[in-house]
């Protein structure tokens, strides 16, 4: 009994901690009078943008209107540069009207920006290299987004059901596209894949169903699960010779595809790749293909001419 007791203290004083360590630090308010909110990184000698309060959504909207941060923040007599915008700092703030990140931040959190609805366009600036997972998760009134060559590393979720969104650009310094990056931006028209990304994440552009057509390039060799999965827009792909894998419901719902060609370097397609592909016609399936999936085809009531190498 006694041992059942101490393991339940230690559990809620590591729920605590993990809960007070959240908290915000500082608080310092900008020369137009609005109060951003700060925690300490790298041994207290720089701060990240936090949220208010020990934990997320303590306080409803902290953040409302244009939010400008500063690249040099004053506190007790002591400057400190602000580095990174910290996970979760501006999350559910629908009333965040227009931010401006300054030179100095390299690096936005996990959910940084989730559920800003208000937030119709940002900056990201020269010298972020990561973007955090659901870091503008249902930003939903996002219309414009410059993805800067800095960039290296995109977080699952990122920008999905961002669907307002209507063309992107990936820079050629990111090499692999995670999953459901994109996934819900149902307005997204156009999309520029770099040489250099190897992977295709599993629903990466899963529900884009304003794309028509989409060039993969040749440094690619996975396409991910359900990758293109209800993009029913979709007329065309080109997949290239270095693609070796097709996940499972990687074209599903594809209904405006009529044709698709597999190159010879596939060597398996995963289970209802094509399913639901209702404008299919024919499909050619190369001599290297060792491994059909579950209802490949199934669903696909246009198509009369499937040709085994």
């Amino acid at each position: 009994m006694k041992h059942i007791k101490l393991v339940f203290l230690l559990t809620m004083l590591m729920s605590m901690v993990g809960k007070t360590s959240l908290a915000h630090d500082i608080e310092v308010a900008n020369d137009d009078g609005v109060t951003i909110y700060y925690k300490w990184i790298n041994n207290n000698t720089e701060l990240a943008v936090s949220f208010r309060g020990t934990y997320v959504r303590s306080y409803s909207n902290e953040y409302t209107g244009k939010i400008v941060i500063p690249e040099i923040v004053t506190y007790e007599g002591a400057s400190y540069k602000v580095t990174s915008i910290g996970n979760s700092a501006f999350n559910d703030c629908g009333g965040l009207v227009s931010l401006e990140i300054p030179n100095s931040v390299n690096s936005i959190g996990d959910g940084a920006f989730y559920g800003c609805s208000s937030l119709t366009s940002i900056e990201i600036p020269n010298g972020v290299t990561t973007i955090g997972s659901d870091a503008f998760n249902n930003c939903s009134g996002l219309t414009s987004l410059i993805i800067p060559l800095s960039v290296t590393s995109i977080g699952n979720y990122a920008f999905c059901r961002c669907n307002s969104i209507v063309s992107i650009t990936i820079p050629s310094s990111v090499n692999s596209i995670g999953s459901s990056v994109f996934s819900g931006c149902s307005g997204l028209t156009s999309i520029e894949i770099p040489n250099g990304v190897t992977n295709i994440g599993d629903g990466a552009f899963s529900g884009c169903s304003g794309l028509t057509s989409i060039e993969i390039p040749n440094s690619v060799t996975n396409i991910g699960a359900g990758a293109f999965s209800g993009c029913s827009g979709l007329t065309s792909i080109e997949i290239p010779n270095s693609v070796t894998n097709i996940g499972g419901a990687a074209f599903y719902g594809c209904s405006g595809m009529t044709s698709i060609e597999i190159p010879n370097s596939v060597v398996s397609l995963g289970s209802e790749t094509f399913r639901f592909c209702s404008g299919l016609t024919s499909i050619i399936i190369p001599k290297k293909v060792t491994s059909i999936g579950d209802y490949t085809f199934e669903d696909c009531s246009s198509l009369v001419s499937i040709i085994i190498s």
